[in-house]
């Protein structure tokens, strides 16, 4: 096991990695991939195909990227320059986008296209590959019945902050003086800033040495990754779970372009959305944080799972609304579910930590990324869909989808937590 921290270490840790989830959690509003940047992408394009792939990338490196930078990662005792490099790597792109849309706003389409595509590959290529330090850094410095508090008060002040935050982007968006797309450019700019911040909190961590293991060639990897998984039942139904649960991307990015093109909502919407969608985040934070801590990580991970299904059944149901409706008020209520549901992933984390052996984290934290590569097609299908079929097409598969996951999660038995190495 590693060695244990100090209580200064623990607790400068802990503020650091507080900070860090801030600054990410106010920074995503400025860059966020289910409101401002489907926006964005549609205004730019018109190309439903395209918002999906812009809502596809996240869960593609959160599905690939991890199981490869674990595994690098494995063989080394102190993890944090990795951490800080792959972070670098992607927060730092977000400066060419924002000044760009700036500087240049008269290119045509296609550029805007390709550059928003390869800043969103970067940003979250970078963030999935340090993911698995982060998650080793977290165990190591937060003690395990504590974890729930921290990233409660991570994601509440995140939060709270946000919905500072969200008004500030309906404002810059809806200023008139302002024309577009040089107004997206102020706000993405905006979030470059927060994360050049964030990533200055990776580099005053405090790091002891972790437990370490033999780097695999990349086909050996693959070969062993379905010995870990059996070898451990509950983890591989924690991912079927997980797999379900980011079903809900299929229809994630087309919830707010459903509103403004079917319902005739326009963008100072945002004002309303965005607040909602942070109040949500920081009451689901609270609630999933209480829940582990208190009652296991394996009630918070089915509860999260039920919420997730709620946003796709009021996105349907609003189909069978009378026209002079006050559409405002159900989509305010999606988005301040959704809130609750896109905070729904600490309890996996959690649930990881306290179910697989210290010294295998980074191989486990990597496959758990698995979980997502679904998820990556998911909107780019639903894009399609849309297209072939209809925006409530889609809406009904994902609540179906997801409250599969919430019978399987079920079956999660409480965590026994290992406190040695295999």
């Amino acid at each position: 096991m590693s060695t244990p921290y100090t209580p200064s270490e623990t607790k400068r840790n802990t503020r650091l990695l507080v900070a860090e989830g801030i600054l990410f959690t106010v920074g995503l509003v400025f860059f966020d991939p289910n409101t401002v940047l489907p926006l964005l992408m549609e205004r730019l394009t018109g190309s439903a195909v395209l918002v999906g792939l812009v809502g596809a990338i996240q869960p593609l490196a959160k599905g690939v990227i991890p199981i490869l930078s674990g595994n690098w990662i494995s063989s080394l005792a102190h993890k944090k320059r990795f951490l800080v490099g792959m972070m670098a790597v992607g927060r730092l792109p977000l400066w060419l986008l924002g000044l760009a849309l700036i500087w240049v706003p008269d290119a045509p389409a296609f550029f805007w296209a390709g550059l928003l595509l390869l800043v969103q590959i970067l940003f979250w290529f970078g963030d999935s590959a340090g993911d698995p330090a982060w998650m080793d850094m977290v165990g190591k410095a937060v003690p395990d019945d504590r974890r729930g508090r921290f990233f409660a008060t991570r994601q509440v002040a995140g939060g709270m902050l946000s919905i500072a935050a969200g008004a500030a982007v309906a404002a810059i968006l809806g200023f008139d003086r302002v024309s577009f797309p040089v107004n997206y450019g102020f706000v993405i700019t905006i979030g470059a800033l927060l994360y050049l911040a964030n990533v200055g909190t990776f580099v005053g961590l405090v790091e002891h040495p972790s437990p370490t293991s033999r780097r695999l060639r990349l086909g050996a990897l693959l070969r062993t990754l379905p010995h870990y998984l059996s070898a451990n039942a509950t983890f591989a139904r924690t991912m079927v779970v997980l797999v379900l649960f980011n079903m809900s991307r299929l229809s994630l990015p087309f919830y707010i372009v459903f509103a403004t093109r079917t319902f005739g909502l326009d963008e100072s919407a945002l004002a309303v959305f965005l607040p909602l969608q942070m109040a949500g985040r920081i009451m689901g934070a609270i609630i999933w944080g209480h829940v582990g801590d208190r009652h296991g990580h394996q009630h918070a991970i089915r509860i999260a799972a039920l919420v997730c299904a709620v946003p796709p059944v009021i996105a349907f149901a609003t189909g069978f609304l009378a026209p002079g409706f006050p559409f405002l008020i159900p989509f305010g209520l999606l988005f301040l579910v959704l809130g609750f549901s896109l905070e729904g992933w600490p309890p996996f984390i959690n649930y990881m930590l306290d179910i697989v052996p210290e010294r295998d984290r980074p191989l486990y934290a990597g496959l758990m990324g698995v979980g997502y590569v679904p998820a990556a097609l998911a909107p780019i299908i639903g894009g399609l869909l849309i297209g072939l079929w209809s925006y409530q097409g889609v809406f009904g598969l994902t609540a179906v989808a997801t409250t599969i996951g919430f019978v399987v999660g079920l079956t999660l038995p409480a965590a026994q937590r290992f406190t040695a190495t295999r």
